[in-house]
């Protein structure tokens, strides 16, 4: 079977004629019912009912005309299909993310991906923030975004934000009379941390800001994700060192101070595969970089728009 013969049975079951069928096809009368015949053998069914006087479609002929209407509108769309897909304007890519940036980044950077891309299957997955890039080394993920603990050779990453660190407490706490607090302050509070892993992890950088300020916490309790964790503090189950972006979760029960000795940054970063070969991973990162343009971009263009309010 090949497409030349369903192009002429869709036009013999529009026409009810094989001389007008013929005549529009620009083909003899004779080749094209040759051609039909030939379909019909193949499709082990007889397709029309035909005299001298009339041609009508059979059951099985007017069965067929939809799925072959269907096929060729598909053959018709399929260059324009693969040019896209050549160029990086459909297709899949999958997109992972931890919990932390469900409620701002993530939402973002697919609008804007979604703008210029419309025709591309975006999949979007959860995974922990401490399996880190091994869901891109493991292929997947094409890209993710995540909180980025430590750098990894084999992963290219760009970075969307460099989140100041906040401490979060139990709304009524003490502390709270403070708008402006030190690590110090906290050492005699219970923590509530992410895992202990080998290697850097969250827990790790925690625990060197404690140890820089002179303590360590006599109580570290343990949970899976940022969520979990800010249940437990609106619980009242301790306080937690997180980035600022954790407010975004809007916990009920939690207030959050600033930290004033503390000038390291939490990163967030789209990451990829160094060496990937889907083309939408680059038009994935020319979307992030539109809507978080890097640091000293956002700054002049924060400056302008300034400018431009007191002008």
């Amino acid at each position: 079977m090949d497409i030349r013969q369903l192009r002429y049975f869709v036009a013999v079951a529009e026409k009810l004629s094989f001389r007008r069928a013929a005549e529009q096809l620009h083909v003899a009368q004779p080749a094209l019912s040759r051609q039909i015949q030939q379909l019909e053998d193949r499709l082990k069914v007889r397709l029309f009912d035909r005299d001298k006087r009339s041609v009508q479609l059979t059951a099985a002929g007017a069965a067929a005309l939809g799925h072959a209407r269907v096929v060729l509108a598909a053959m018709q769309e399929l260059p324009a299909i693969a040019q896209r897909a050549a160029a990086g304007e459909s297709g899949r890519i999958r997109v992972g993310f931890i919990s932390l940036v469900a409620y701002e980044f993530l939402p973002a950077l697919v609008r804007e991906f979604r703008h210029s891309l419309p025709h591309v299957d975006v999949q979007m997955q959860e995974f922990p923030v401490m399996q880190q890039f091994d869901p891109l080394r493991q292929d997947q993920f094409d890209v993710a975004i995540l909180r980025m603990l430590r750098p990894d050779p084999a992963i290219a990453t760009y970075v969307i934000e460099r989140a100041p660190f906040v401490v979060a407490l139990p709304k009524g706490h003490a502390l709270c009379r403070h708008q402006l607090l030190s690590v110090a302050d906290l050492a005699h509070e219970d923590f509530i941390s992410l895992p202990h892993t080998e290697g850097a992890s969250f827990q790790g950088v925690i625990l060197d800001l404690c140890r820089a300020a002179g303590f360590r916490p006599s109580v570290m309790r343990e949970v899976g994700d940022s969520q979990a964790m800010m249940g437990m503090v609106g619980a009242g189950m301790g306080v937690a060192i997180v980035p600022e972006t954790v407010r975004h979760l809007q916990t009920a029960g939690v207030e959050y101070r600033h930290l004033r000795d503390l000038t390291e940054r939490a990163e967030i970063v789209l990451a990829w595969r160094q060496g990937q070969r889907n083309p939408l991973v680059d038009a994935f990162l020319q979307a992030a970089m539109r809507a978080f343009p890097p640091p000293a971009t956002r700054h002049r263009r924060t400056d302008a728009s300034a400018a431009s309010q007191h002008a």
